[in-house]
């Protein structure tokens, strides 16, 4: 660090956080070497703060003067460059966050935050949440919904080139009778009105592997979740416990606040095994027996687990997914890892199904919910 810039940092002195804002300090530092950075032209100061390299450098100069905090605060690049230096590379969790955010230097305040609150565990920021929740709900801003490269002649799977449907296509047949501006909006309207956009099945892990704790953080989110889907229209949600078996918490139906909350807090963990291909059957059965599912409506499966289970489980879970995927059109998986010691590796591969027909959106498609590296034995 330049002498010139010590020496200005040491007259500030060094702020925790930048809520406590510059007067007061700035008034006792020196007002020469203070004025004098205040003159800098726009490129000079900029290239001074490029060479205050950690944060507590950046926040002391912010400290002196409000020129000079503005060009902390403000400087994008410096702040994005600092959150990967603490947090890795972003992903794409980490840049829809950033857009709620509203800039990198909240989402790294965030992060520093929660992850001090969470310690010894690892929990999402507030951001990082909703953009998960945005993700599954409208199927992120990729467009790739469907889990499945391909699909069967009698199902339409928007996400793939081969058979992708628009909104406002329209029938070739010569026997269409054209509709008057007025009455194709309508026409819209009333078929939007008669079938889902959007159908959600939560699969929460019930087996012995996930404790109490586990147990709680899984339900406080499903209330968050549930709240995320019932915002977009038309849609349906169900909860389904899973360990050996299945059991049907909440029904797939519109939310309702009432019944929804009520269906969380009569949970009662099921211990036992961990048997995901199960639970994954079962949301294959609630989609297909939901009436006013079509092949253009979403069908999101959010597996809540620990991933702990073993390669040939891991394996019949991967098959179960591709042939959701193969019967039934436009299915989503997501996994929220919650516990110790999750198989995150085993997570990511389900995700992407048998043969990788979801190439690449598992490290998408997972989100650390609430976990720890140490496992519980």
């Amino acid at each position: 660090m330049p002498p010139f810039v010590a020496g200005l940092m040491q007259a500030c002195g060094r702020l925790p956080s930048l809520e406590r804002f510059p007067s007061k300090l700035a008034r006792l530092a020196s007002e020469d070497a203070v004025s004098d950075f205040a003159c800098l032209p726009d490129e000079l100061l900029l290239l001074v703060v490029k060479r205050l390299g950690g944060v507590q450098e950046l926040l002391s100069f912010a400290a002196c003067a409000q020129r000079f905090h503005g060009a902390v605060v403000n400087n994008e690049p410096i702040w994005e460059s600092l959150f990967s230096k603490r947090f890795g590379k972003p992903t794409k969790l980490h840049l829809s966050a950033h857009n709620l955010a509203g800039s990198w230097l909240t989402l790294y305040r965030a992060k520093v935050i929660t992850a001090k609150a969470a310690e010894p565990w690892r929990k999402p920021t507030t951001f990082e949440l909703q953009a998960a929740l945005q993700d599954l709900a409208h199927g992120g801003s990729s467009g790739r919904y469907s889990i499945s490269s391909s699909c069967s002649s009698s199902d339409v799977v928007p996400a793939s080139p081969s058979c992708s449907v628009s909104d406002n296509s329209q029938s070739s047949s010569s026997t269409e009778v054209p509709l008057e501006p007025g009455q194709e909006a309508a026409a819209a309207a009333a078929a939007a009105a008669e079938v889902d956009t959007l159908a959600v099945v939560f699969l929460v892990d019930g087996s012995g592997s996930v404790g109490e704790e586990d147990f709680t953080c899984m339900t406080e989110f499903l209330e968050t979740a549930g709240q995320a889907v019932a915002a977009v229209p038309h849609s349906k949600v169900s909860i389904v416990q899973f360990s050996n078996d299945t059991r049907v918490e909440v029904p797939l139906g519109p939310w309702q606040k009432d019944s929804f909350e009520a269906g969380i807090r009569n949970m009662v963990r099921m211990n036992g095994g961990t048997n995901i291909a199960a639970a994954v059957a079962k949301a294959g059965s609630l989609f297909k027996s939901c009436a006013s599912c079509t092949p253009l409506t979403r069908r999101a499966l959010v597996l809540l687990t620990d991933g702990r289970i073993d390669s040939y489980q891991a394996r019949e879970a991967g098959q179960m997914v591709g042939q959701l995927a193969d019967e039934q059109a436009n299915v989503g998986l997501w996994a929220f890892g919650v516990g110790r010691g999750v198989d995150v590796g085993e997570l990511v591969r389900i995700i992407e199904g048998a043969g990788g027909a979801a190439k690449g959106l598992g490290a998408e498609r997972y989100v650390e919910l609430c976990v720890r590296d140490d496992a519980p034995w």
